[in-house]
């Protein structure tokens, strides 16, 4: 699906997310809201005209009303966590690879463990396996 802002921000990510869960009061009305989302107030201030903009979020009742997840921003946030989960399995078969070579099985496995989990990148599980093969 193509959006018009291309691919979400980790900020606009974890907000949508958010918003997929309940509408929000505007960030000038609530802040604790976010706060307690571990949200940054400044940077969901900055990202929000985008997001409007965009049509993935809607402002409901002016300036200081709720925010409510479009069907639009449901839909690019699926998609964005279509591509992560996508990029994970990748990782992860990639990965596959280096555990046919006759890596050490405990190390190959936590390492396997933390790169599904998306703990860690394709790179640290294979420095991981490479620095047990060392010892």
């Amino acid at each position: 699906m193509l959006d018009p802002i291309g691919q979400l921000s980790p900020l606009q990510q974890h907000l949508l997310r958010e918003l997929d869960l309940c509408d929000l009061p505007a960030p000038e009305v609530e802040p604790a809201s976010y706060i307690a989302r571990d949200l940054d107030l400044d940077q969901v201030r900055d990202a929000l005209p985008t997001l409007l903009w965009a049509g993935l979020v809607e402002q409901r009742g002016g300036d200081r009303g709720t925010l409510r997840l479009t069907v639009t921003g449901a839909a690019a946030l699926r998609t964005a966590e279509c591509d992560e989960l996508a990029a994970r399995l990748s990782a992860v078969v990639s990965f596959a690879d280096i555990m046919t070579r006759g890596a050490e099985p405990r190390a190959a496995g936590l390492a396997l463990k933390r790169l599904a989990e998306g703990a860690w990148t394709l790179r640290q599980a294979e420095d991981h396996v490479a620095a047990d093969g060392d010892a």
